[in-house]
């Protein structure tokens, strides 16, 4: 496990340089995809209230009004799940939205000591399990195995309860990651589903990315300059999957179609990747404060 000190941090960002930035070309978003982000967004800010994350069988909230669309469907958790005894401090929610006919498996982002040793361990382990040839992020490989198996079991069950609904697994930072991996192995598993992550770091080398990318069904979702997509660095053996939804409006501003543009190609160097600066206030602004509850 690698733990930055200053000088590591340093190194780290001087590493987002290497690369030349390649424009994006555009692509129109719909009101129906911005509509589906701006939902599930609302999911993953759902998971920061600790409120969804205690007790099974409640309705989904939010005291700060991060999540009015959930509220207003009436989703209830399933599941909740708070690990704060285990590597990674996994969180988050299961949840089951008969207006939308939706099953949600939401995870927490980045938010205590435990979080953050997970999302600066840069190593990378082997994942054969998920993909012939893959490696992925160690930290979050190793926090999504202390789930996995329970995680698992939920979504069986709530699939044979529930089989006319679509399964969304959703997360924002730490939670994206979560998501993204633990996705890629419920889909190994045979069931079929839609990713969207916010704010998510890379998970993995290039094959993993190849092998998330042609799964197909996955929403990786960027704001402006924001910091956290842009590590582990590309120049450290990690790559993003495609596509991105770069958001490339500021901080606490209404979310318009004209403010996405769609990103694709496998480690592009476009979107987010070729965005100069990097900010830490754009992590928090993913169509909603999406970690407002915190």
């Amino acid at each position: 496990m690698v733990f930055l000190g200053q000088s590591g941090i340093l190194v780290a960002m001087a590493a987002l340089a290497v690369a030349a930035p390649a424009r994006p070309v555009p692509r129109d978003v719909s009101s129906a995809t911005l509509s589906e982000l701006t939902l599930f967004s609302q999911y993953a800010a759902a998971s920061y209230c600790t409120n969804n994350l205690n007790s099974a069988g409640d309705a989904v909230t939010c005291s700060g009004g991060y999540c009015p669309e959930v509220q207003s469907a009436g989703a209830t958790t399933l599941y909740e799940f708070d690990d704060s005894t285990d590597f990674g401090d996994v969180a988050g929610f299961f949840a089951v939205d008969n207006t939308n006919t939706l099953l949600v498996l939401s995870f927490r982002g980045s938010h205590t000591i435990s979080n953050w040793i997970a999302n600066l361990d840069f190593d990378q382990t082997d994942a054969s399990s998920l993909c012939s040839g893959c490696e992925a992020h160690s930290g979050f490989f190793k926090a999504w195995g202390t789930v996995a198996d329970t995680l698992t079991a939920q979504v069986a069950s709530a699939v044979a309860t529930y089989p006319s609904y679509k399964l969304v697994l959703t997360g924002h930072s730490l939670g994206g990651a979560l998501a993204a991996i633990g996705g890629t192995a419920l889909r190994n598993a045979g069931y079929t589903l839609d990713l969207y992550t916010y704010g998510q770091p890379r998970v993995g080398n290039t094959a993993l990315a190849d092998y998330m990318t042609n799964q197909g069904s996955l929403w990786r979702v960027t704001h402006s300059n924001d910091i956290v997509p842009k590590l582990p660095p590309a120049s450290w053996g990690f790559t993003h999957a495609s596509p991105e939804y770069w958001i490339t409006s500021g901080d606490n501003v209404t979310v318009t179609t004209s403010d996405i543009t769609e990103v694709t190609g496998v480690g592009s160097s476009a979107g987010n990747a070729g965005s100069s600066g990097d900010s830490v206030s754009a992590h928090n602004w993913y169509i909603v404060d999406i970690d407002g509850c915190s």
